[in-house]
């Protein structure tokens, strides 16, 4: 057995724009200790961009696609988010000692575990992922309709009754369920990538034109209709067409080539890079809560041109989340025992076979 190129491209190409996108969206601004705010709520014509920046249905496409075969990696493993749990709730402890108030740090703490919203349905997913495999193997990338139905009944229900909003929240697994789905049919070489990419693409542009869905793939804090918390139809037929890109670019590089570097090294620690990604952010910025309004950092995201200090602060960004995952990798143990306990990547395909 050995890695596949094209889902180290792609996996490593989902998570490293993934990061990139809430970086440049989502800032932390000083205001009576430190609150969330959204560049996209200072320029919403900007919207369209975070169809490039929302990488999410990769991430569960490659990790489909790593458990399509018969002798699939085992699920990943949960000592990563104990430790950052724990970690993070060392760091609330801390910041209630040092005079944060509860609606601060509820702020501070709204963008950092936001990640577990996909990696939860993603541990479920692999844990099942016997029982999808042989779903597809009977019925193909059809077995993917069963949630997507699911997320358009959802949708109908809670837009029509909106006391009954809190029923979005089943989406959050039915969403998700689709691409991993749709990994797995690729794998067995049941999926058009031309017809997700069309038919996906046609469905988003007529539930946003038609179904009054917001046009932003990620999240705006404020807004009163969300696509990603928790998420929609359109956010779903998106994935779909998404999805059909990466299959008919994963389809072009092909398998047998080694991936570069720096794609085996991304795609091995999508897990911990997922994880902690918000948190080189956090911590930067509450180290500077106390000078004020830094700029592209803390100030207020009003105008394009907070853009540009905001791209100067993300190689200590880069720099600082390297660093949390040096601390919080698991220590190697004695030669036999090495990988026991180590999380590689969440969709981490280097035992995925011919």
């Amino acid at each position: 057995m050995r890695r596949e190129r094209r889902i180290d491209v792609l996996l490593a190409a989902s998570v490293a724009v993934g990061i990139l996108g809430q970086w440049l969206v989502t800032s932390y601004v000083v205001a009576d200790g430190l609150r969330v705010a959204g560049l996209l709520v200072a320029l919403p014509e900007w919207a369209p961009a975070t169809w490039l920046l929302q990488t999410v249905p990769v991430f569960f496409l490659a990790g489909g696609y790593a458990r399509g075969g018969e002798r699939a990696p085992n699920p990943p493993r949960l000592r990563p988010v104990l430790v950052f749990l724990l970690a993070w709730g060392a760091a609330l402890a801390v910041l209630s000692v040092n005079g944060f108030s509860l609606a601060a740090i509820g702020e501070i703490v709204g963008p950092v575990l936001a990640p577990l919203e996909f990696l939860a349905p993603y541990l479920l997913l692999t844990a099942i992922a016997p029982w999808l495999r042989r779903a597809v193997a009977r019925h193909g990338w059809v077995a993917a309709l069963v949630p997507a139905v699911c997320v358009a009944l959802v949708d109908v229900v809670r837009f029509t009754w909106p006391t009954l909003g809190w029923l979005g929240h089943l989406n959050t697994i039915a969403v998700w369920a689709v691409p991993f789905l749709l990994g797995l049919a690729w794998r067995q070489g049941r999926v058009s990538g031309a017809w997700l990419l069309g038919g996906g693409g046609l469905l988003a542009a007529a539930l946003i034109v038609l179904g009054g869905y917001p046009v932003a793939m990620l999240e705006v804090p404020g807004a009163p209709v969300s696509n990603v918390a928790p998420p929609s139809a359109a956010l779903l037929a998106f994935a779909c067409a998404q999805c059909g890109l990466a299959v008919l670019a994963g389809d072009r590089l092909g398998r047998r080539a080694a991936a570069p570097r720096i794609a085996t090294v991304i795609s091995d620690a999508a897990c911990p890079l997922y994880l902690w990604h918000q948190t080189a952010p956090a911590l930067i910025s509450l180290a500077t809560v106390r000078l004020g309004p830094v700029a592209g950092l803390t100030s207020p995201p009003t105008d394009a041109s907070w853009l540009l200090p905001r791209l100067a602060w993300l190689p200590l960004f880069a720099a600082t989340l390297v660093g949390l995952l040096a601390l919080a990798r698991p220590r190697r143990g004695r030669p036999r025992d090495r990988g026991k306990g180590d999380c590689r990547a969440v969709a981490t395909c280097d035992a995925v076979e011919e």
